[in-house]
């Protein structure tokens, strides 16, 4: 064997090892990146309206089953303040601090355009959320195992307007910041 052979030969071998790696790191990066987005929430939040700058709260700090999820003014209340449990990773429940009970799709239908309402938490896919980072302290909220976003119904923030599932659209409607609260009543 003369030396240009082999010199040859150790070139298609580093070439092929290249062509692994790469291979092995273009089947990884989009996990390795969806976990770098995924933020650890610790504590008590108000869900904020990036567009509208309301928060998300139960209507008239009703804590009965069933009671509308709805845009209101930003206020330190329990009744605006979520408890973020986590349930897996990047998953969470929402537990309202006011009524102890978290957030679901009107009567457990998860589908674009439904309206959103208080229910005793379990351990139900419906009551699950994917806290996306969207960049400069800002998240997507998204019902886990779907493509629906929590969304404002009204875009220009009227009080007491309805909280819904909406696939993802453009812009800033469906992006929140979370507002760190030690509310007292």
């Amino acid at each position: 064997m003369d030396a240009t052979w082999i010199s040859q030969r150790r070139i298609l071998l580093y070439l092929g090892y290249m062509k692994t790696l790469i291979i092995v790191l273009t089947a990884l990066l989009p996990g390795l990146l969806a976990k770098a987005q995924t933020p650890v929430i610790k504590g008590d939040f108000a869900l904020k309206n990036v567009r509208t700058g309301m928060y998300v709260r139960i209507k008239d700090a009703n804590g009965a089953n069933g009671t509308p999820i709805v845009a209101y003014s930003p206020v330190n209340w329990k009744c605006v303040t979520w408890e973020f449990k986590p349930v897996g990773e990047g998953s969470y429940t929402l537990k309202n601090l006011f009524s102890g009970k978290t957030l679901q799709p009107l009567h457990g239908e998860a589908r674009a355009g439904v309206a959103m309402e208080e229910q005793p938490m379990g351990n139900y896919k419906v009551q699950q959320y994917e806290v996306i980072a969207a960049g400069n302290k800002q998240y997507y909220v998204r019902l886990k195992g779907s493509d629906l976003y929590l969304t404002p119904s009204d875009p220009g923030g009227e009080t007491n307007s309805s909280i819904i599932l909406q696939t993802k659209k453009e812009g800033d409607l469906q992006r929140w910041t979370l507002v760190e609260q030690h509310p007292t009543m």
